[in-house]
């Protein structure tokens, strides 16, 4: 089965990403790398995610917001295969072994996901909560082509709907996006996150990235 790098952007997550880590070294289909984009954490990010070693590599960033240290993982891995990973998220342990054969038999120009559970922090999950379709980042499945086509992951303001606006610019790429039935990956919910309580800056970034797919859809319908 091919290789795969995975990318995990960070900011003062030395709470949850011992966990997140620890999900995707567990893996049936383990990958060749694990790329920890530290966000210009406060909290001891880094260390925590060096303490792994091989084959996690940490990189330092000044904070820019999770698209910025999305785009610079994708910029350092050294496999075509990318999955991504959100840092207070968890994977299920056959989640890479069910996604890649299917992904791989899908062909070029297919983005895959897969469903997640919801979960609350401080609790174990148990397999009780919410389910939700994707995409989402922490089940995203690209390779670097679909990636290049789309184009680097864009910071809307207050850093939220990053991933809404990307999956969006795919799919006016030509991209299929296509989401497994099954749940694949466990959603913390933290209170207090950035998108637990959008707050003013976080509905007005939605809204940016709302209507920037609408203008993107009446420019492909005039076309």
């Amino acid at each position: 089965m091919r290789s795969y790098s995975v990318i995990i952007p960070a900011y003062n997550a030395a709470a949850t990403l011992e966990e997140a880590l620890a999900s995707v070294l567990s893996q049936v289909a383990p990958p060749a790398e694990v790329i920890v984009v530290d966000d210009g954490s406060q909290d001891g990010t880094a260390e925590l995610a060096g303490h792994f070693g091989a084959p996690v590599r940490v990189i330092r960033q000044g904070h820019a917001g999770p698209a910025v240290a999305t785009n610079t993982g994708v910029a350092a891995a050294r496999q075509d295969l990318l999955a991504f990973l959100d840092a207070d998220d968890i994977w299920l342990p056959h989640k890479m072994a069910r996604q890649l054969p299917l992904f791989l038999a899908a062909g070029p120009g297919v983005i895959q996901t897969g469903r997640m559970r919801q979960f609350h922090h401080g609790r174990p999950d148990d397999g009780r909560g919410e389910d939700r379709d994707g995409p989402t980042r922490s089940t995203m499945l690209c390779d670097r082509d679909a990636f290049r086509r789309t184009g680097p992951v864009v910071s809307p303001p207050g850093h939220c709907g990053d991933m809404i606006d990307w999956f969006a610019r795919a799919r006016a790429a030509g991209l299929q996006i296509e989401t497994l039935p099954e749940v694949l990956a466990l959603r913390r919910i933290i209170p207090g996150s950035l998108t637990y309580d959008l707050g003013e800056d976080g509905r007005r970034a939605f809204l940016h990235v709302a209507h920037a797919a609408l203008r993107r859809k009446r420019e492909a319908d005039s076309a």
